[in-house]
């Protein structure tokens, strides 16, 4: 019997293999929000996908727009498209509702709009109760930033900036 050498030729096996990689990091995720699998537009009235809410008004709008330059997050996730949040928000316009089956986490992805300043996004409950603040890192052009925090009950819980733009690229409510 010849001894063998085995050569990948094509990259399909690689690829495939990250792309079981990344399925799996969002496997125990009870709800999960991706802008990648959003099509760009300009909204001007809530859009619900699946357990989020899109929450846009006419006169202050959410954009979800293909990105030029990817952005990579530190744990290998891949972005392509982005929800723009165009500005600070508030539970009825410029944000994200979800709703938590049970105290849990969400994870956020993320970045400011600028290039150099750092904003804050928040968390808050049906009532308006700050929960969070999560950081949003600027936007270097290539990183997606990551920030979680604790949700410590079953409810309705909206995300959006306190003060000017923000970039959102994956919401995971675990």
């Amino acid at each position: 019997m010849k001894n063998r050498k085995f050569r990948i030729k094509s990259k399909f096996p690689v690829a495939f293999a990250f792309a079981l990689l990344a399925c799996a990091a969002f496997a125990h995720a009870d709800a999960y929000l991706g802008a990648n699998d959003l099509e760009p537009a300009a909204l001007k009235a809530p859009l619900a996908v699946d357990s989020f809410t899109l929450i846009a008004t006419e006169a202050k709008g959410v954009t979800v727009e293909a990105l030029d330059v990817e952005r990579v997050a530190a744990d290998g996730e891949v972005f392509n498209v982005r929800i723009k949040l165009n500005g600070s928000g508030s539970a009825e316009y410029r944000a994200v509702k979800f709703a938590a089956s049970a105290a849990g986490k969400v994870v956020v992805y993320l970045n400011s709009s600028s290039k150099t300043d750092a904003r804050v996004l928040k968390l808050v409950d049906a009532a308006g109760n700050a929960v969070a603040e999560l950081q949003a890192p600027p936007d270097a052009g290539t990183d997606a930033g990551m920030a979680s925090a604790d949700i410590p009950a079953a409810g309705d819980y909206y995300l959006f900036s306190a003060g000017s733009g923000i970039n959102l690229y994956a919401v995971s409510v675990e």
